[in-house]
């Protein structure tokens, strides 16, 4: 992102700004993973801040509003700088390394190494003879080694203070495959963009590398000299969109149709580049954070569909209990208490056979007929349970994945879309930055697998009802009594709830009432787009339209 020519327009800038100033604080915000000197020079306080994010670093400055991350972390001080002097900024080669000396009050000298070289950025603590005294990360050094950078590949061109000739030589050892790649790779300060630009301006479009005149290498050279020299004495920043990134330049680039974005200097164009990519990851990141939350739900819910046609094949053979009842009742003089079954002819088969009915040694010949008929009982209401639960699992499976392709297709429409829904699904593990923000409501899962969302008070109340329930799905609250706005979910807006649905629901708003203790309870329902705020209302007062009212017992939610 930031090149060596970049540094160098840095560096000319803080020896105008810096130099002769007053450092007045230091701060180094660990997880944002930047860091900043702030400087006072006569009337103006400037901010010299390197940033090592691997969504975005460079080294800039600018004020301090500017360049402070927008983060409740507490930052550090470094190297105990308060107070000292500024004297020098230097570049001593054309790199992405510069260098601070500072006077600290007592006299003595230091020297900052500011290696601005992406996520691997570091700040190195040095006295005047360049021994390493400190490092700003976690780096293993031994105190008392010299500082010494790794130094620039002999083969690479310097464009600071470059002639024809030089350039000449270089191209014409070259062993690139073209001469952007040439310029791209082997000048220092130069990317792809700063290659094919100097390309564009000495008009060697399809120019292969080998075939350059001697002319045309002079018009190349004029090219490269420019732009470097607009580096030297930039004065305004320029940011381009480019191969889906942001880039900053100190000119306008004339392989660019597209107009750029002007910042008044090329550290706050850098700046603003870093800003940004940080946004766009952590947006990326919140992005994969839903995706991979509804993925999640719609496997869960697979799974729960494939475990209730297990159970509900296993429950479709609750008829043989009430079969073995009716044999028991039968042959009842037959069973003695501490049998542990009995063998008996099968009177309701379509053939003559006999069958073992297993029975419970401790009960009485009573206990285990009713035993079989309690079963077969359970069985039958379980399986109507079971068959209602799938129904809601598969129509909630339908709607989540209709929900998954629209995200995929159109994410941001869709998120705005179902953003409700989606902040239920977000994911909550204590600590973790991603985790959603506090919901309003405690949701509850009824006998048949419909959910519930029941408010916790006041204002929690209204923000449940009007953000989180849909027109067509159903409002419960305890007759003129306070209580929770309890919303029943539909799976989908087709979906009709049943009797048992309704009451249960209400047994619970009546519950989460004030009228708790009471025996039975009137509790209205109605859609929740007959739910109206009127204006100043205190919070969780509404009014309602077209309710019905059940009487309940209440019951909490299980």
């Amino acid at each position: 992102m930031q090149t060596a020519l970049h540094i160098l327009t840095l560096v000319n800038e803080l020896k105008r700004e810096l130099v002769g100033g007053t450092i007045v604080g230091t701060e180094f915000f660990k997880k944002e993973r930047a860091a900043f000197l702030i400087v006072k020079k006569e009337k103006s306080v400037g901010a010299l801040g390197l940033v090592f994010h691997p969504a975005g670093s460079g080294a800039v400055f600018a004020p301090p509003r500017k360049v402070r991350p927008d983060t409740k972390e507490k930052p550090w001080p470094i190297f105990g700088l308060d107070n000292a002097t500024v004297v020098d900024v230097s570049l001593p080669v054309l790199d992405r390394i510069f260098f601070l000396t500072v006077r600290r009050p007592d006299g003595s000298v230091n020297k900052l190494a500011f290696e601005a070289i992406g996520p691997n950025g570091n700040i190195w603590l040095l006295d005047e003879s360049d021994l390493i005294k400190g490092t700003l990360r976690n780096r293993d050094y031994t105190e008392g080694d010299r500082y010494a950078p790794s130094p620039l590949p002999e083969d690479r061109l310097i464009p600071t203070g470059l002639s024809v000739d030089s350039l000449r030589t270089f191209l014409r050892g070259s062993s690139a495959s073209s001469l952007l790649n040439a310029l791209d790779r082997k000048v220092i300060g130069f990317n792809r963009t700063m290659a094919l630009e100097a390309i564009r301006r000495a008009d060697l479009d399809f120019t292969e590398i080998d075939e350059l005149t001697d002319d045309e290498i002079a018009e190349l050279h004029k090219a490269i000299v420019d732009m470097t020299d607009r580096f030297t004495s930039a004065e305004s920043g320029y940011l381009y969109q480019i191969r889906g990134g942001l880039e900053a330049y100190p000119f306008k680039l004339k392989s660019r149709e597209d107009q750029p974005e002007k910042c008044k200097t090329l550290s706050l164009a850098v700046l603003e580049v870093i800003q940004r990519r940080q946004v766009a990851r952590e947006e990326e990141s919140g992005q994969q954070v839903v995706l991979q939350s509804v993925n999640r739900a719609v496997k869960r819910l697979e799974k729960r569909l494939t475990k209730l046609d297990a159970d509900i094949a296993q429950a479709q053979d609750y008829e043989k209990f009430k079969k073995y009842g009716e044999l028991l009742t039968i042959a009842r003089d037959k069973i003695r208490r501490g049998m542990a079954s009995l063998d008996v002819e099968d009177l309701f088969g379509d053939h003559t056979e006999r069958v073992t009915i297993e029975l419970d040694p401790a009960q009485s010949p009573q206990d285990n007929i009713e035993s079989y008929f309690r079963k077969y009982r359970k069985g039958r209401e379980g399986l109507e349970l079971l068959i209602r639960r799938r129904e809601i699992s598969r129509s909630e499976l339908d709607e989540l994945q209709q929900m998954q392709n629209e995200l995929d297709s159109s994410y941001e429409s869709a998120s705005r879309k179902y953003a409700s829904e989606l902040a239920s699904l977000l994911p909550r593990e204590a600590g973790r930055r991603e985790s959603a923000p506090r919901l309003p409501y405690r949701e509850y899962t009824l006998s048949t697998g419909l959910t519930i969302y029941i408010g916790r008070d006041g204002a929690d109340n209204d923000r449940t009802t009007f953000e989180f329930a849909r027109p067509h799905e159903f409002w419960f609250h305890a007759q003129q009594c306070p209580g929770s706005h309890v919303v029943m979910k539909f799976p989908n807006k087709s979906f009709e709830p049943s009797k048992r649905e309704i009451e249960e629901t209400a047994a619970i708003a009546a519950w989460h009432s004030k009228a708790r203790n009471d025996s039975l309870v009137p509790v209205i329902y109605t859609q929740r787009k007959y739910v109206r705020k009127p204006r100043k209302a205190k919070p969780g007062l509404v009014t309602v339209e077209r309710e019905t009212s059940v009487m309940v017992q209440p019951r909490p939610a299980e």
